[in-house]
């Protein structure tokens, strides 16, 4: 395969990444901004995280609408449509001067923007391959990595020169111009390459039927575990390193590093797990992450701490990867918009909870270790359920139908 053909054949990956990568670069970046954006407004730790939890949920109220417009309205026109709102709602933040304000702008605009950005990008990889669907979903994911590094590193250092006002305006900048970087690169929908298989008909025909099957409940048990994985560190590695000790950059900086780790563990696992299996890497990841929290949590203000958080990354990467290429495995074709928005819900009431619980922990004991010991046992549970859902299962039942399939002859 030549180079043009190569980046042909990745292209709606890397479109999709570049969404990703935005929108997780700007919101999860809210780590960056609560500890000056809580003292300017007059509230604590355990008010701000409670202020991003609320947003979550709001994402996990609007995910069910957002699946059904994906169906409806295809991945594309959803993406044009919701990076405006998403811009309007960051340089909205910037105006705000009370709490009940910034909710209200996190929960109308920023919401319904960042769910439908995301259930948008992963529709539109999910359905566009079959045979490499680990490898997309890998690269695309990587994204966020990339995005995280450099909009992290970024807004860190324009809280600490300029404000958390000045950043918010710089987020929305940033997703103003992404917006019309994929609409010039993007010019004609993306059409999912995946037939609808029989459950793919019956998702479509039946709004109740991903209910009616274990693996889907499975599936969004290793989604809720994976949410807290992923917002414990995203979330609460920042504040605790600046109890610790660290500077504002410097946390911003240790958060980066894990932004490159989760980039090496989305494209690894892309790679592994249509290979080995997505249950295999899911349970690595697991054992990764305990491991790197357990060293987090223990280890003084010293560079080993860049190392802990490389391996929190790659190990986070893992387990979201295995998550969205098995969702792809157990639901692909028809109505596969509905399906991640359902589980976009289970990943939101993780991350929503595993935000809560940091801040609230933090107000009440002072430190993070009941919130990274909850987290541990959650990287457990996702491992299991992902093993029970049984993706690799399923999609050896579809090699084998498309190897004995009856050959025409010409």
């Amino acid at each position: 395969m030549t180079r043009r053909a190569r980046l042909a054949h990745w292209r709606v990956a890397l479109l999709a990444g570049l969404v990703l990568g935005t929108v997780f670069g700007v919101v999860e970046g809210f780590s960056l901004f609560s500890v000056s954006l809580a003292r300017d407004l007059g509230i604590n730790r355990g008010d701000s995280s409670a202020m991003y939890s609320v947003y979550l949920l709001a994402c996990a109220g609007w995910a069910p609408s957002a699946g059904r417009i994906v169906d409806r309205c295809g991945s594309r026109r959803v993406i044009l449509t919701a990076f405006p709102l998403l811009a309007t709602g960051l340089a909205s933040c910037a105006a705000v001067v009370a709490p009940w304000q910034l909710y209200g702008v996190y929960v109308l605009l920023i919401g319904p923007a960042t769910t439908a950005l995301i259930v948008a990008s992963q529709v539109m990889v999910t359905g566009h391959y079959e045979v490499d669907r680990g490898k997309a979903l890998g690269l695309a994911f990587a994204c966020v990595g990339v995005g995280n590094l450099l909009l992290f590193s970024l807004l860190g250092i324009v809280v600490q020169g300029a404000g958390w006002r000045s950043a918010y305006l710089v987020a929305a900048a940033v997703g103003i111009l992404v917006g019309i970087g994929f609409q010039r690169t993007e010019r004609t929908e993306v059409a999912a390459a995946v037939a609808p298989g029989a459950e793919g008909e019956e998702l479509a025909s039946s709004p109740r039927a991903p209910f009616r099957r274990p693996a889907f409940w499975f599936l969004a048990l290793t989604a809720i575990a994976a949410g807290v994985l992923d917002f414990v560190v995203f979330q609460h590695m920042v504040p605790y390193l600046l109890t610790v000790g660290y500077t504002e950059s410097g946390a911003s900086f240790m958060l980066g590093l894990a932004s490159v780790g989760y980039f090496a563990g989305q494209l690894g696992t892309g790679v592994l797990s249509d290979r080995v299996g997505r249950e295999p890497l899911a349970l690595t990841a697991a054992l990764l992450y305990a491991l790197g929290l357990a060293l987090l949590w223990q280890l003084p203000p010293t560079w080993a701490v860049g190392g802990v958080a490389v391996t929190l990354g790659v190990a986070i990467g893992g387990a979201i990867g295995c998550r969205s290429a098995a969702m792809g495995d157990l639901f692909a074709g028809a109505g596969l918009g509905r399906v991640v928005g359902l589980i976009q819900i289970a990943a939101t009431v993780g991350a929503a909870s595993a935000t809560w619980l940091g801040g609230l922990v933090f107000d009440r004991t002072g430190g993070y270790g009941l919130t990274f010991s909850v987290a541990t046992g959650c990287a457990g549970v996702m491992a299991v359920a992902l093993w029970l859902a049984a993706p690799r299962t399923v999609r050896h039942q579809r090699a084998e139908t498309v190897t004995d399939a009856p050959v025409a002859v010409i």
